[in-house]
């Protein structure tokens, strides 16, 4: 793919020959051409690049139906279930009383998942969850969910961050595995995991970087740290503005959401206000690349707008959540876009489900008025709603 890297070098040296050597008549035309063939060189084949966001939404209202709400809680991700039941993750660090993370049983009922004792306020930080920051869920049944150890943002981790294997058919905790402080900055606070086979990566949204988790070994190694394509270099987009803290500050995280495609080729990462980037997870593991070579493997995917989160179709079609305009987004594997939905009860949509049937599970956060934007006080209209979206059978219009 073309590198924005090769066109600034390219236009650095043309605006310095420009400076040094003024020239005119055939001498400037031959220079222009010369630079215009070395740049158009330098592109892909029209068929590699992305095709704008369509502006029109595939789907009415219609399509947008409530599914589950919540007067106390705001859910920043669901996880459908095989069976039926529906896992929904209530940070902590957004104001949430607990727990944490519950399931919606089939009978429509409530309950701490995987039990009370995890989802505990006090006790032994290795076994309970101190900050919910990211689930996945595995071809095998079992889940793996992110614990941060950091429930306030402001403030310092509590314990230490860990990830915890859960049976979903069994409802039990398999293990855990402790995130190795060698891999963590003073202020990192990691947010959101994706899982292929052996190995887990994480997304570092206080400090920007890749947390690559060897599972069995229980090792973990950092890489891409402060990258600039995982830092935060833009502030969340809403409808009405840019997000604010409680202080007035624009808010700026780094990378938070990641997904890992269906072969575990490749990861996507994107820091809330800024762009897909993707990486080829055969780097990690190559012992004879070099730190200027890393620096080089991250792509700009798309431009995305500001999300609210993302997941992953068993397809390797990525879902978004777009916070600015109140949609729902897709993204093939060909890089084909669409725009399912845009409807103004998404008021900002979270960390979308997908379940087995062509359905979208999608929480409406309301995050900008959560305490955490609002100096501790939500001025959160209740009931919270998860909307389930049926998703269109027809291929992308042309």
């Amino acid at each position: 793919m073309f590198s924005p890297h090769t066109y600034s070098k390219a236009a650095r040296n043309f605006m310095m020959t420009r400076r040094t050597r003024p020239f005119s008549g055939f001498r400037r035309a031959l220079a222009l051409t010369t630079l215009t063939t070395s740049l158009a060189a330098a592109l892909p084949p029209h068929a590699a690049w992305a095709v704008h966001m369509p502006k029109v939404p595939e789907l009415t209202a219609s399509a947008l139906t409530p599914f589950t709400q919540s007067d106390k809680q705001i859910w920043d991700a669901v996880v459908p279930l095989p069976d039926g039941r529906m896992l929904f993750e209530a940070p902590a660090w957004v104001g949430n009383p607990g727990p944490q993370l519950s399931v919606r049983n089939t009978d429509g009922s409530f309950t701490p998942y995987p039990d009370a004792d995890w989802n505990a306020a006090e006790g032994d930080s290795a076994r309970r969850i101190i900050a919910a920051a990211g689930l996945t869920l595995l071809p095998d049944g079992t889940l793996w969910v992110l614990d941060s150890g950091v429930p306030d943002r402001k403030a310092p981790a509590v314990a230490q961050p860990k990830l915890i294997h859960i049976d979903t058919r069994k409802n039990i905790v398999l293990g855990t595995i402790a995130i190795e402080k060698t891999a963590l900055h003073p202020d990192s606070i990691l947010s959101g995991v994706a899982v292929y086979g052996n190995t887990a990566y994480i997304a570092d949204s206080g400090v920007a970087g890749v947390l690559v988790v060897d599972i069995p070994a229980g090792s973990t190694r950092r890489f891409l740290d402060r990258h600039p394509a995982l830092t935060a270099t833009r502030p969340i987009q809403l409808p009405g503005g840019t997000l604010n803290w409680g202080d007035g500050r624009a808010a700026a995280i780094d990378s938070s959401m990641i997904a890992i495609s269906p072969d575990g080729r490749w990861i996507v990462l994107q820091a809330p206000g800024n762009y897909l980037a993707r990486v080829d997870t055969s780097t990690f593991t190559d012992p004879d690349i070099t730190p200027a070579a890393m620096e080089e493997i991250v792509t700009q995917w798309y431009k995305t707008p500001s999300l609210g989160g993302m997941t992953i179709g068993p397809d390797g079609t990525l879902y978004w959540s777009d916070v600015s305009t109140g949609s729902i987004l897709s993204y093939s594997t060909g890089r084909i876009p669409r725009r399912l939905i845009t409807d103004p009860r998404l008021t900002y949509p979270g960390t979308p489900g997908l379940d087995g049937h062509g359905h979208l599970f999608v929480p409406t956060m309301q995050l900008d008025h959560s305490a955490a934007f609002q100096n501790g006080k939500a001025t959160v209209k209740w009931p919270v709603t998860v909307y389930q979206l049926t998703l269109p059978t027809t291929p992308p219009p042309t």
